[in-house]
C-alpha cells in the first residue's frame, strides 16, 4: 500500500469517530441568592447551605434576615460563650463612671432567622446616678438591662460595669459578678411566700459575702417606715407593701448597683409614688447607682439621666436635674 493510500485511510477513521454528548445534570437546581424572593425559599435547607452571606427577604411587609451557616455559628458562639481574651479583656471604667456601653448589639436566633433587638447602642452612667432606660414595649430596654446585669450576653460591642468587662466572663463568673455587684427589684415582687418580711429581707443580706457591708435589717424597716410589716407574710400585705419589702431585700445586700424592671408597673399611682420616694432615699443615703426600666414619664422625672430607646436604638439621652420627692 502506497504512502498516499495509507494517509487517506487514516483520515477516514478520524471522520467516523463518534462525539459523545455530556450527560445531563440530574441535581436539583438551586436558586441563586438574587432569585430568592420569599422566606420559605430562603429557609429551604439547600438554599441555606448555599448562602455565603446573610440575606434579607420580605415576609408580608417585614424584612427578615436569614443568616448563612458560617455567620450563624459566629452569632451562636457570641450569644452563648465567653468572648476570647484580647486587649480589651481587663478594660475598666473611665473615672467617675460605673456603666459604659459602646456599639452594643444583641441578635436573637431562631434557626437561621436573626432578629436584631439592640442595634449599636452607646451610653454611660455615672456612679451614684439614677438612670432610666425609657421606651415603649419592644424598644429593647429589658434586653439591655439583662445585659448590663450579666443575665444575658451581647452579640457584639463593649459592656463595662463596675470595672468588669462583661462579655469575657464565664457563666460561673457571671453569677459571681451578679452576687457581688447587682441587686434586683422585680415588678412582681418575687417574695418567698413561706417567709415573713424580715426573713425575706435577710435572704438578700445573705447574698453579700462581705459581712462588713451587710446592713442592719431592723434599722432598715424602721428607717423606711415598714415596722408594722416586719413579721407579716406576703399574703398578709398589700401590693405596695410587698414591693417596698422587696426593695428592702435589694438594699440589704448593699451592692453598688440596683436594677429595677418596671418597679411600679403593678401599683396604683399613690403607692407607686411611695416606692419612688424610697428609691430616691436609698440613692441619697447609700450612694447606690439605680438603673430603672420604665415607660412612665413620672418615673423619668425623678432621674438624673434618661436614656430614650426606640426600636433598638438610642433615640436621645437627656441629663437633667432630678425632681426630688423627698427632702434633700
Amino acid at each position: 500500500m502506497s504512502k498516499k493510500d495509507l494517509e487517506s485511510k487514516q483520515e477516514q477513521k478520524i471522520d467516523t469517530k463518534v462525539t459523545l454528548k455530556p450527560k445531563k445534570e440530574t441535581q436539583k437546581k438551586v436558586k441563586k441568592t438574587s432569585e430568592i424572593k420569599t422566606l420559605s425559599q430562603a429557609l429551604d435547607p439547600i438554599a441555606v447551605s448555599k448562602l455565603e452571606t446573610p440575606i434579607t427577604v420580605d415576609d408580608n411587609g417585614l424584612n427578615v434576615t436569614v443568616l448563612d451557616n458560617k455567620t450563624l455559628k459566629q452569632f451562636k458562639k457570641s450569644n452563648n460563650k465567653p468572648r476570647p481574651k484580647d486587649k480589651y479583656t481587663y478594660e475598666k471604667n473611665q473615672e467617675g463612671y460605673i456603666v459604659e456601653v459602646s456599639d452594643l448589639r444583641k441578635t436573637y436566633l431562631s434557626g437561621n432567622v436573626a432578629t436584631e433587638v439592640l442595634k449599636g447602642i452607646s451610653f454611660k452612667i455615672k456612679r451614684g446616678e439614677i438612670a432610666i432606660l425609657y421606651g415603649k414595649s419592644g424598644s429593647g430596654k429589658s434586653t439591655l438591662l439583662n445585659i448590663i446585669s450579666a443575665l444575658d450576653r451581647p452579640t457584639s460591642g463593649k459592656v463595662i460595669v463596675n470595672d468588669i468587662s462583661l462579655p469575657y466572663l464565664s457563666n460561673r463568673n457571671q453569677t459571681l459578678f451578679r452576687r457581688e455587684n447587682i441587686s434586683f427589684i422585680f415588678q412582681n415582687y418575687n417574695l418567698l411566700q413561706n417567709l415573713n418580711s424580715y426573713d425575706n429581707v435577710e435572704t438578700g443580706s445573705y447574698l453579700q459575702s462581705d459581712k462588713s457591708k451587710r446592713l442592719d435589717i431592723k434599722k432598715l424597716f424602721v428607717d423606711f417606715d415598714l415596722e408594722q410589716c416586719m413579721y407579716k407574710y406576703p399574703s398578709q400585705m398589700s401590693g405596695g407593701q410587698q414591693q417596698r419589702v422587696s426593695i428592702l431585700r435589694a438594699i440589704a445586700k448593699n451592692s453598688e448597683i440596683i436594677v429595677a424592671d418596671e418597679p411600679t408597673g403593678a401599683l396604683d399611682e399613690n403607692t407607686g409614688k411611695i416606692v419612688l420616694k424610697l428609691l430616691q432615699q436609698i440613692n441619697k443615703e447609700y450612694k447606690s447607682t439605680i438603673i430603672i426600666v420604665s415607660h412612665d414619664p413620672d418615673i423619668a422625672a425623678i432621674a438624673d439621666k434618661v436614656i430614650y430607646l426606640e426600636l433598638g436604638h438610642v433615640k436621645n439621652i437627656v441629663e437633667q436635674e432630678r425632681k426630688w420627692l423627698i427632702e434633700h
